[in-house]
């Protein structure tokens, strides 16, 4: 019997995600504790396949399992689209893995809020202000994503009180010193404005930034979406950069100087082979799908 292509590129996108969800193994990590708290690394800017970004849901906790990283929070543009298939797979939960977050990137004319902790994708219209109004309804935290450049004039006294915290560290700073004065300033104003204001380092991973280029420094008293939160609600978090720098408060900057140093500069460990496979399994299928669905319209 003839097998048609479409069964056979939908098999193999089937066969990538069981695939996905048998690789995913919880990796024990020796906690750093400091202050009475548990410290978590993270990174709140993340976005992912299907969607804007690169990696599949589940390479994404993989990768953050070799980059170091406790915590990721998925953050496709205007979607919860990749959220939602990590958690069919069960790539949300807890424990010694990975704690994916649900988040959504509020991308809207002239800023960028990362919704951290929704479970549904926020309304883009509207300012700074409200959108955060509509975040904190939702039960999620608002940070103000990469406020330089373009998106530097939205970011005024009341849209910086709106606001849990400030991508203090982003990848931008290491292009231009520019951007990077302007990282510093905006920052510098929120905290002026509300001094819990939270630093946060996030790489913005797309496609090539490595994962955890820059990171946030967490201080929980669980090690769970709540207790993430919490640290950011409260400001409890240091942000570090690429080179190894670190920003936030200095007590709490005293903590975790070395560990930042030592992130910026550490090797990733190796990557499991089925995680991998099951990318590349997933990735064929849906591009088979896909060709297939174009070559019929046309036909």
């Amino acid at each position: 019997m003839r097998i048609g292509a479409r069964p056979i590129a939908a098999l193999l996108l089937f066969s990538g995600l069981a695939l996905a969800a048998m690789s995913d193994e919880d990796v024990a990590r020796a906690p750093l504790v400091a202050d009475g708290y548990t410290v978590l690394a993270g990174d709140f800017h993340v976005h992912s396949f299907p969607g804007d970004g690169s990696l599949a849901p589940w390479s994404l906790a993989d990768e953050a399992r070799r980059r170091r990283l406790d915590v990721i929070a998925l953050t496709n543009h205007n979607s919860q689209l990749s959220w939602r298939l990590s958690r069919a797979l069960r790539l949300d939960r807890g424990g010694n893995g990975v704690v994916v977050i649900p988040a959504d990137e509020v991308t809207a004319v002239g800023f960028h809020i990362a919704a951290i902790g929704v479970r549904q994708t926020v309304n883009w219209r509207g300012s700074p202000s409200d959108v955060a109004a509509e975040i904190h309804r939702l039960g999620g935290v608002a940070i103000a994503a990469h406020p330089a450049g373009i998106y530097l004039p939205a970011w005024d006294a009341r849209a910086l009180e709106a606001i849990d915290g400030v991508e203090a560290a982003h990848p931008e700073m290491h292009a231009s010193a520019r951007s990077r004065g302007e990282l510093a300033e905006v920052y510098a104003r929120a905290v002026g404005l509300r001094p819990a204001t939270a630093a946060i380092g996030s790489t913005d991973f797309h496609t090539f930034a490595p994962l955890g280029l820059c990171r946030t420094y967490l201080f929980v008293a669980e090690r769970t979406e709540s207790g993430v939160l919490d640290a950011i609600r409260h400001g409890r978090t240091v942000a570090c950069d690429g080179t190894g720098a670190s920003y936030g408060p200095a007590r709490l900057v005293s903590f975790v100087a070395e560990q930042c140093r030592l992130d910026a500069t550490a090797v990733p460990s190796a990557h499991p082979r089925m995680a991998a496979l099951a990318t590349a399994a997933a990735w064929l299928g849906l591009l088979g799908l896909t060709l297939l669905g174009a070559f019929e319209r046309r036909s």
